[in-house]
């Protein structure tokens, strides 16, 4: 279901709707109707049963018509409520799939991703907003399941890297070999939400994550609970 923001469900309810003439509507079924009783032989008119089954086809019609009507009013609810309750994410730590990462006052977020098996080796390559490599770092063996590796916020050189987006992949490896299938994720707080594209976003920073894509929200800590 399409996503809408509030001020596209109001603009949807003040517009006038077109009414697409290509399909025959119960108005249209009416006319055919009344234009068969004016026109039909007095002599030799419709019989009583096919007359009650025409008017049961248009009064099915109808129904299916409000039907219609009821179902897109609760889709333009709907949509309205979960613009409403995705509000509800502002100020939590939120983790979705993704490979950004953010360096705010030379501190990386931290680097997370999944390994679906146990991997012999495994190392991280990080590039800058323009796709440039920055660095990478050897993780050695890890096991299967959720990982999360710090980085220094250094590039390859040893210099600090300036604040900003970057972004990271994973090269896993087994004891054969074989390449281990890997998922990357990006975790942030959530610092707003952006409606205008259709789609309902998180934004993080400079960071926009679609909603769909998130796995998991949490209570950001508090400075005195991370310090302690």
């Amino acid at each position: 279901m399409t996503v809408m923001s509030v001020s596209d469900v109001y603009s949807q309810a003040s517009t006038p709707q077109t009414q697409d003439n290509s399909v025959m509507g119960k108005e249209d079924f009416l006319t055919l109707l009344v234009a068969q009783l004016q026109h039909q032989d007095p002599l030799n008119p419709s019989e009583s049963t096919e007359f009650t089954a025409q008017l049961a086809q248009f009064s099915s019609l109808e129904q299916l018509q409000n039907i219609d009507a009821t179902l897109n009013g609760f889709e333009v609810y709907q949509s309205t409520l979960n613009n409403i309750e995705s509000s509800g994410f502002i100020g939590k730590t939120v983790t979705a799939a993704g490979s950004m990462i953010a360096v705010n006052d030379g501190t990386p977020d931290p680097i997370r991703f999944d390994l679906a098996n146990g991997a012999e080796s495994v190392y991280v390559q990080v590039y800058d907003g323009y796709g440039d490599f920055v660095t990478d770092i050897q993780a050695g063996a890890l096991p299967a399941g959720e990982q999360q590796m710090a980085w220094d916020g250094e590039d390859s050189t040893g210099a600090v890297v300036e604040d900003g987006i970057y972004t990271f992949t994973v090269m896993a490896m087994n004891t054969n070999g074989d390449v281990v299938h890997s998922t990357s994720y990006t975790t942030g707080t959530v610092t707003g939400i952006d409606y205008k594209s259709g789609a309902t976003k998180l934004l993080m920073n400079d960071r926009e994550i679609p909603i769909s894509s998130v796995i998991r929200i949490e209570e950001t800590p508090s400075e005195e609970n991370s310090q302690s």
